[in-house]
């Protein structure tokens, strides 16, 4: 992909999409967040605008906190500067371009009138204040402006408007503001007597694991939420089924999720949210459309200051490389005083509007698999090890990545349900960085799954917490090499691990990995192989003193065979060493016990570069679709055109390789005359500039 060109991208022979509903095919949506003063747009020029750009969805504002349309109900404060019916000149300018429309509700808020009629619908804090901002009043998820008034206002908007898709803002529970600042939780009489009908007790006193209450609360939010996300659903497809409804974790018809930079985020810059997001989706959502749509701006403060072009085709192509549709997210309309950004994204939505067939329909085709444990990242201020936040999932996020080995999330959330097993089967490999809190029937068939035959390789405090992070006596999972932690040290700094030979393939002049942080002495199980040895800490100064001076027998790794599979276990956390250094062996040790267990990946991708390798399989045709991803652009949080890549070789490992075509080059690749090296045929690629997707007509 070139941001410096303005044509149009060649148009490319594609499978049909068929006549599926809109949510269910390849999408390329524009939201326009319109502020009170858009009302006086001209409905027809921003249809037209949005036809151009390349999108074929439209999401417009309807209502929440002001209705963009006519309401008659009372509490539904109309925009003040709303002349005639906006919604529907906008709805029959979106028809006549050939556009879906999606309606943008934000219940999230209401305006003082809400507020002063019935206080009692609204979040107060302990000190008996509601949570205000520029004169917008929080919603609490249990009083009656989500729990009634929100309902009136979705039959009466899509009673009398044939609109196409429902999209929710900001939905659940909010304790701080748009500017940071905290509030604390609610403790209106809703919140107090709900929650002490589910648990018996009284709100938590602090949002602290130390209160007795907290557990409870947490499961408090996620239960009710989802909940109040139901009802909402139900209440929209009682008056047209017809309509889709966007949402998350919730009951919904697509995924939608949000991209956006933060400028007060820690760093190092995480460049990977847009993939992250959609391997997600893909995980949670089992055969959902989702996108996640990508903010225009750098942060909430700026709204009007848009990120680089460069920066938005990366987060795209991250995104098309995992499955999902293309969103993007603009404050107001078209007319941005910051258009530097449309010419990239709009050639990139045209390219994939010609490109569309080839993105219907698709699953992936990976065999490893990352696991993502929401439970996890719930109460994961109850463990041991709560102050690495998600800093392990991230690294082993990142050696996948960078390996390029191509791998799905598996979300805890469905390995827990009645398909778990199912869903596990699908591959060879599973990687569990630090899952501290597992449930029993979670375990159980991560259990199954090794003795079946696949491979768990486990890091850190996986499987010593149950799912709601209370400690467990001993390991959750029987497929694991060790049956409890007998002592954990957290006084690594200056430890190393000692590599015996033959130990490390993929680092034959490494004879140390350093260590730091913890190190969790496990009870190894009877039979099971070690390797590498701890070195306990040593003097790091002065230099006269910098030498060894004791060894032990402790493992960095530990591994047995569970029925027809294997269970590893590395009791430290080079996930998270990977992520905070980046020093490339850790991320060898993690990526090499995956290779050396696992039966090798269906595609591989040779030639230097900072290249994301992912394949996927289309159902209606069997062809795959290769993606490549090009990262040279992005120096921590600095996005730039890419350097075009060269010298890149993809090896396919099927039963028979037919016609192969790279759809942004637009040209025909030829297999290389030493087809079968390595049991793959190989295809030299053209240079890799933002991205690249190769479809391949294959028969296994």
């Amino acid at each position: 992909m070139r941001p410096d060109k303005n044509e149009d991208f060649p148009q490319a022979a594609t499978p049909s999409v068929g006549d599926k509903p809109w949510w269910q095919k390849p999408y390329r949506m524009v939201q326009t967040n319109l502020r009170q003063t858009d009302a006086a747009l001209d409905p027809k020029a921003v249809a037209r605008q949005t036809r151009e750009f390349g999108a074929d969805i439209l999401l417009f504002n309807i209502g929440g906190i002001y209705a963009f349309y006519p309401t008659d109900l009372d509490l539904h404060e109309r925009n003040p500067y709303l002349r005639g019916d906006l919604l529907g000149e906008m709805l029959a300018a979106a028809r006549a371009e050939g556009l879906k429309l999606v309606g943008r509700f934000d219940m999230s808020k209401a305006t003082r009138r809400a507020y002063e009629a019935h206080p009692d619908w609204f979040v107060h804090n302990r000190a008996g204040k509601p949570l205000v901002y520029n004169g917008t009043y929080q919603a609490c998820v249990n009083g009656g402006w989500y729990q009634d008034y929100a309902h009136r206002i979705l039959r009466e908007a899509l009673g009398r408007y044939d609109v196409d898709g429902v999209f929710f803002n900001m939905f659940g529970y909010r304790s701080v503001d748009y500017s940071g600042h905290y509030h604390g939780i609610c403790v209106c009489r809703n919140c107090r007597d709900r929650f002490r009908e589910m648990y018996g007790r009284d709100l938590p006193a602090e949002e602290s694991f130390a209160d007795p209450a907290y557990r409870d609360y947490l499961e408090f939010q996620d239960r009710t939420t989802a909940a109040l996300a139901d009802d909402i659903y139900r209440t929209i497809k009682s008056v047209n089924a017809a309509i889709a409804m966007t949402g998350h974790r919730n009951a919904s018809d697509l995924i939608r999720m949000e991209v956006q930079r933060a400028v007060d985020r820690p760093q190092p810059e995480w460049p990977h949210q847009a993939g992250e997001q959609a391997r997600w989706a893909a995980a949670h959502g089992q055969g959902k459309t989702f996108s996640s749509t990508s903010a225009a701006f750098i942060d909430f403060a700026w709204r009007f200051v848009s990120e680089t072009g460069a920066c938005h085709e990366l987060r795209f192509a991250q995104q098309l490389a995992n499955g999902a549709s293309l969103d993007h997210y603009l404050v107001g309309t078209f007319d941005q005083d910051d258009r530097k950004s449309f010419p990239a994204i709009s050639r990139l939505f045209h390219w994939h509007r010609k490109n569309e067939g080839h993105y219907a329909d698709l699953r992936s085709a990976a065999r490893v698999g990352l696991y993502h444990s929401f439970k996890t990242g719930l109460h994961r201020g109850a463990t041991e090890t709560a102050d690495l936040g998600n800093a392990p999932f991230r690294g082993a996020y990142r050696a996948l990545l960078e390996a390029r080995i191509p791998f799905d999330m598996v979300s805890d959330e469905r390995v827990a349900g009645s398909g778990g097993q199912a869903l596990l089967a699908r591959y060879d490999a599973i990687l569990m960085p630090n899952v501290a809190c597992i449930g029993d029937a979670e375990a159980a068939a991560l259990d199954a799954y090794v003795q079946a035959g696949g491979v768990l390789v486990a890091t850190g405090e996986t499987g010593f917490y149950d799912d709601r992070g209370v400690a467990r006596p001993a390991q959750a999972l029987a497929a694991l090499p060790v049956s409890d932690l007998r002592a954990r040290r957290r006084d690594m700094r200056g430890a190393y691990f000692r590599v015996g030979a033959g130990e490390l393939p993929s680092l034959p002049e490494t004879d140390l990995l350093y260590l730091d942080g913890r190190y969790l002495h496990p009870s190894v199980k009877d039979g099971a192989e070690t390797m590498l040895r701890l070195i306990p800490p040593q003097r790091f100064g002065p230099p006269e003193l910098c030498f060894p001076d004791i060894e032990s027998d402790l493992p960095g790794v530990v591994s047995a065979p569970h029925g027809r599979g294997r269970g590893i276990y590395l009791p430290w956390l080079p996930d998270w060493l990977y992520h905070r250094d980046s020093l490339p062996d850790h991320r060898e040790l993690i990526t090499d016990l995956i290779r050396r267990n696992a039966p090798a990946a269906p595609v591989l991708l040779e030639g230097a570069g900072p290249v994301e390798l992912t394949v996927h399989r289309q159902g209606a045709t069997g062809r795959w679709l290769v993606h490549l991803v090009n990262y040279s652009g992005q120096r921590n949080n600095l996005y730039e055109d890419p350097v075009a890549i060269h010298g890149l070789r993809l090896g396919i490992r099927a039963g028979t390789v037919g016609r192969a075509r790279a759809l942004v080059a637009d040209r025909e690749l030829v297999p290389e005359a030493a087809a079968g090296e390595g049991g793959r045929t190989w295809f030299a690629l053209p240079p890799l500039g933002a991205f690249e997707a190769i479809s391949i007509e294959v028969s296994e």
